[in-house]
């Protein structure tokens, strides 16, 4: 029971842990720690062939004591000094010897270098894999953060809004384009009933300066009246019978 609380426990905070990672930190942390072990292979390369040569040294030293020796000895005998020989025979075993161990040791430092360097290059490799592909991961993690923040923006921006206001101001402007064509189709009118009842007007005085003068009756020809005065607009003849009655009702008053 306890065991499966704890396993809960563990995984609700390993993902907690893995929300909270930022990816690019991440990887540019991890490229960091690869970049420190690749230093410190290239060290371990560096020393390793330090220490090849080293040895490589020693056992030339060691070669060149033994054959010192031995020539010698050789001079030892040719003097008739056995004992002088021995004793150089002895020396030149020694380092003879030393040789011999400084090559196996040479033969093994040889494998360590090579397997360090074959390493080296592995992880040169893999270090290089690793920067392309964090590149192209960070640059990923980047569009994705736009993205999302984009679409949170999209997400609290409506459009229904503004079509609705968009709806709104056309309706009120075509309000005002058909209040405007009213007014002036108003105007017009008003226009042309002015027009009308000056017409009217006009056609009541001749009839009653007719009725007066015994001439056309009421209902008669309206061109008989323009005889008088020919070449005179009916429309300036009637404003005159107009202006005429007006100054005869003036006296009459």
């Amino acid at each position: 029971m306890f065991q499966r609380i704890a396993t809960l426990f563990k995984a609700m905070v390993n993902n907690i842990l893995g929300k909270m990672e930022d990816p690019q930190m991440l990887l540019e942390q991890t490229y960091q720690d690869l970049q420190q072990n690749l230093i410190q292979v290239r060290q371990a390369v560096a020393q390793a062939i330090a220490t090849e040569k080293q040895i490589e040294q020693q056992l030339q030293k060691n070669k060149d004591q033994a054959a010192t020796w031995q020539n010698r000895a050789a001079m030892a005998v040719q003097q008739g000094n056995d004992d002088l020989a021995r004793q150089a025979l002895q020396r030149k075993q020694q380092y003879s010897q030393a040789a011999a161990d400084f090559e196996t040791q040479l033969k093994a430092q040889k494998e360590v270098t090579a397997s360090l360097r074959q390493r080296l290059t592995e992880l040169e490799n893999e270090v290089q894999k690793y920067n392309t592909k964090k590149q192209v991961l960070i640059a990923r993690d980047k569009a994705a953060q736009a993205t999302s923040k984009a679409n949170e923006i999209l997400s609290k921006t409506s459009t229904s809004g503004a079509l609705s206001i968009m709806d709104r101001m056309e309706e009120k402007v075509g309000e005002k384009e058909a209040r405007a064509a009213a007014l002036a189709e108003l105007g017009t009118d008003s226009l042309e009933d002015k027009f009308k009842d000056f017409e009217g007007d006009a056609s009541i005085e001749m009839e009653l300066l007719a009725l007066k003068g015994g001439g056309v009756p009421a209902g008669g020809d309206h061109n008989l009246l323009t005889q008088d005065k020919p070449g005179v607009p009916e429309g300036e003849l009637l404003l005159e019978i107009k202006e005429d009655a007006e100054e005869a009702q003036e006296v009459k008053d």
